[in-house]
């Protein structure tokens, strides 16, 4: 269930085979890939896709080209955020212990 932290543009955006990117937190970034279906490739830096290497994609997902699919992707680009800031926040525990 979508958790409203990402907007994404509707499924005819898609359609036209326009790709997107967003960020959230200036590095949780991803980017998405419309042809007969959508592929959605996650990583986490400063930098743009075309400015990373492969093996810095953390995530890489493929959905249906529909509304459906959509709906079904931001609900994965936000579960894995999710997963991203409570790694984030255990790591920043571990170094206040320390």
């Amino acid at each position: 269930m979508s958790r409203g932290l990402i907007e994404l543009p509707t499924i005819y955006y898609f359609e036209q085979k326009n790709k997107y990117s967003g960020s959230l937190d200036k590095i949780f970034r991803y980017k998405i890939f419309p042809s007969d279906k959508l592929l959605c490739k996650i990583w986490h830096s400063e930098f743009a896709i075309d400015s990373i290497s492969e093996d810095e994609i953390t995530d890489v997902a493929e959905f249906e080209l529909t509304a459906e699919g959509l709906g079904l992707m931001i609900d994965w680009i936000e579960d894995r955020y999710m997963e991203y800031a409570l790694e984030l926040q255990r790591k920043e525990q571990e170094e206040y212990k320390n």
